[in-house]
């Protein structure tokens, strides 16, 4: 009743009866949890003699759903798991190590990366599925804000499943940047694909 309540006051803001894209579902405020195991991130980069692919885990994440959509949230990312998937035996160790290195992301240093969800567009998303995502991503020691599109697959106060296609430039975080070789044959552009899977939360019950 208090989250019917609570819709009802939203909807009440912007015109009583009056429903728009822009309006969330009825629901209330929920709190998400990502899934890490349901969650994948695929990365890609190219340089002047070929590209590289590989993969990145999802360390943990909280999403805040306003009636059940997508309000804001924070995702953090686990650097160390930074695998190359189109190599094999001692290639794919040794463009690993380098990656891991000083030379680019600096895992030892930078462990982590986060993404803070400032706010969402909703204004595409009851015809096309579509939300526009501002966000501030750490990466590397530097913040930078970006903007980009995800595709939303369930998005309910218990559920959230989307994806996106994300590009960063990597000197805007000071990535393979103070090496003339690697500054001067590899792309700017870093390519990420982000399945992103969230769910919630329910109180363990334990008995006395």
């Amino acid at each position: 009743m208090k989250t019917f309540i609570f819709c009802l006051l939203v909807f009440g803001v912007s015109g009583i009866g009056k429903r728009t894209a822009n309006h969330p579902n009825p629901g209330g405020v929920s709190i998400l949890s990502v899934d890490p195991a349901a969650s994948t991130i695929n990365w890609k980069a190219e340089k002047t003699t070929g590209t590289h692919l590989g993969t990145v885990m999802l360390l943990s994440g909280k999403l805040t759903m306003h009636c059940g959509r997508l309000a804001t949230g924070t995702i953090m990312i686990d650097m160390k798991t930074l695998n190359v998937t189109d190599l094999s035996g001692s290639d794919k160790k040794k463009l690993e190590n380098n990656l891991k290195g000083d030379n680019f992301f600096d895992t030892e240093k930078f462990p982590l990366a986060r993404v803070n969800i400032i706010s969402v567009n909703h204004q595409s998303e009851a015809a096309r599925h579509f939300i526009t995502i501002l966000a501030d991503v750490t990466l590397h020691g530097t913040t930078r804000q970006i903007v980009f599109t995800a595709d939303v697959t369930k998005s309910t106060v218990t559920d959230f499943i989307a994806q996106a296609n994300i590009d960063i430039n990597r000197r805007d975080f000071n990535i393979a940047t103070d090496n003339i070789k690697y500054d001067t044959f590899i792309n700017n552009g870093i390519h990420f694909h982000v399945l992103l899977t969230a769910v919630e939360v329910k109180p363990q019950i334990t008995s006395l």
